[in-house]
């Protein structure tokens, strides 16, 4: 009976974001993917083809899958970005992906782009309907809520050194400072005067 082609893909895809997800485009080894895999090299080329199309799948895979799993209420952009931190925080490896992608690929991938799209489109309908400040872009606002979600990941390795001494070493306290700054940020122009 012929090896499972299904079960192989899926043992290549997990292999591939594993590590795709340690050591970026360029570090990463197909060789590495296919041991992981119990696989060959020449199964990836059949099924993926290029180490970059195999990246570029894996990362849009990981982005529609975190899509589909935090919805966008673009008129409660900090609950959004609350919901979003805990899924990165339960997948770290979605985090790294993007960070990889954003530094070693920066061309767009089409499955990423038409998620962003809807979330864009989302905070615009929001800023219309007054529930989200209008006075910033709505592409530059929901940029913006990303930067400050993963800012913790972008932070340099020196800011990072200070957490144990000033004693804010804290997911869950991270967490509420992202959920303050995207309130803040996001706030309405006219509930901004009452605050």
């Amino acid at each position: 009976m012929p090896p499972d082609a299904t079960e192989t893909k899926r043992r290549l895809m997990q292999a591939a974001v594993d590590e795709f997800a340690a050591h970026g485009l360029a570090g990463a080894r197909i060789d590495r993917i296919a041991h992981a895999a119990q696989a060959n090299k020449r199964s990836i080329y059949m099924h993926f083809g290029t180490k970059e199309e195999l990246f570029d799948k894996v990362v849009a895979e990981s982005m529609t899958e975190l899509a589909a799993a935090v919805a966008i209420d673009a008129g409660n952009l900090p609950d959004y970005a609350g919901q979003l931190y805990d899924r990165l925080q339960q997948r770290p490896h979605v985090r790294r992906l993007y960070l990889w992608a954003g530094l070693e690929r920066q061309q767009p991938i089409d499955a990423e782009v038409e998620e962003y799209r809807r979330n864009v489109t989302a905070v615009e309908a929001a800023q219309k309907a007054g529930r989200v400040r209008a006075d910033i872009p709505p592409l530059e606002l929901m940029a913006m809520v990303i930067a400050l979600v993963i800012s913790w990941d972008t932070a340099s390795w020196s800011l990072k050194a200070l957490r144990t001494e000033t004693g804010h070493d804290s997911p869950t306290g991270r967490r509420a400072a992202v959920v303050t700054a995207v309130a803040t940020l996001a706030q309405p122009e006219h509930a901004r005067g009452r605050a």
